[in-house]
């Protein structure tokens, strides 16, 4: 599908400001700012609950397997027996060409046979749905098989019994993928059904685009077929990537970088109280939360925004703590100071 189709959803993976005001709070607050929301506290509080990040794509519906049909020989089309739309078997006649460029040759005439049982479609060119195709006409003159290594097709038969979700999935997400992986489809047109799916086909090799982007094709099975489904209907794809059950949550603008070590800043119990500088240890994150690993229990409030005056985290702990995650051994390491920024291109929810 057309990039500029593409409907880039939930995108995690976003530019990002290096200031101690930008990054991930910064965005989150955008959002919030965006949707009409009122101004955001000042602090956030930890919370259980279920985690979750997502895989989103718009794909067209396609069948698995079509065959384009095209004459043995050369000539003009005298006989036509199936319409766009027709549901044929295979070894049905299709269509009768008369051999010869002119009436005065004497040839007999050829029939052209279904080769599979399917659904007639329209010729379309590379099988872009976005190209209107021109269904054959008796009378039309087309080039055979035995003339010519590029005969005129003459129209399409799709096998609908096995229908597909044709993705192009950009080389940063690709990876997210697995053969076998269960999701979910909906389609715009059959509103209020979710079919179940699974990814099928994924391409080993990479497509360029004419922006330059590079794209890997995707194929997602639909399981239960359905009559209801039409070639090129807009699907949109739903996958679960990763999800924790009770996980312990902080929204990501109480979440700071110091240092290469991630950190937050609890609260004062009073109000005039001092801030306290808390060391975390994270795992997974969304675009709006993180998993808790150390650092903080359910209910802690923490800060939005840093503090002028707190009680600080010694500076060899923080020290250790940064050298650990850009390591490797606590978590990715982020580059800057402030906001922990993001984390790639992976559609989130």
């Amino acid at each position: 599908m057309a990039m500029t189709r593409r409907a880039k959803l939930w995108t995690a993976g976003i530019a990002v400001l290096a200031l101690a005001g930008g990054g991930w709070g910064w965005q989150a607050r955008q959002k919030k700012k965006a949707a009409g929301a009122p101004p955001e506290d000042t602090d956030a509080e930890v919370t259980r609950g279920e985690l979750a990040t997502r895989f989103r794509e718009l794909g067209d519906i396609a069948a698995k397997n079509t065959v384009q049909v095209a004459s043995k020989v050369s000539g003009r089309v005298i006989e036509l027996s199936v319409s766009e739309g027709s549901r044929v078997k295979a070894g049905q006649k299709l269509a009768v060409v008369q051999p010869g460029k002119t009436g005065a040759e004497k040839f007999l005439p050829s029939e052209v046979q279904a080769p599979i049982d399917g659904v007639v479609l329209a010729y379309i060119k590379d099988g872009s749905s976005n190209e209107s195709g021109k269904f054959l006409q008796v009378g039309d003159y087309v080039t055979g098989l035995f003339e010519s290594q590029n005969p005129t097709p003459m129209m399409t038969i799709a096998d609908m019994r096995t229908v597909i979700v044709k993705l192009r999935i950009n080389e940063m997400d690709v990876l997210k993928l697995h053969e076998g992986m269960p999701v979910d489809v909906v389609i715009d047109a059959v509103p209020g059904t979710t079919f179940p799916g699974k990814v099928s086909v994924i391409s080993p090799q990479a497509e360029k685009e004419q922006r330059g982007g590079k794209v890997f094709r995707v194929e997602v099975s639909i399981l239960k077929p359905d009559p209801r489904l039409r070639t090129g209907l807009t699907a949109r794809v739903d996958a679960v990537l990763e999800k924790r059950e009770q996980a312990l949550r902080l929204p990501l603008t109480g979440l700071f970088e110091e240092k290469g070590a991630e950190v937050a800043y609890l609260k004062p119990a009073v109000k005039d109280g001092k801030a306290r500088q808390v060391l975390l240890r994270t795992g997974m994150r969304t675009e709006l939360e993180i998993e808790l690993l150390e650092g903080l229990k359910e209910g802690d409030k923490v800060l939005t925004e840093k503090p002028t005056e707190f009680d600080a985290v010694p500076a060899e702990d923080l020290r250790k703590a940064g050298e650990a995650r850009t390591s490797g051994l606590g978590g990715p390491a982020r580059m800057g100071a402030g906001r922990v920024k993001g984390m790639g291109s992976v559609r989130v929810h």
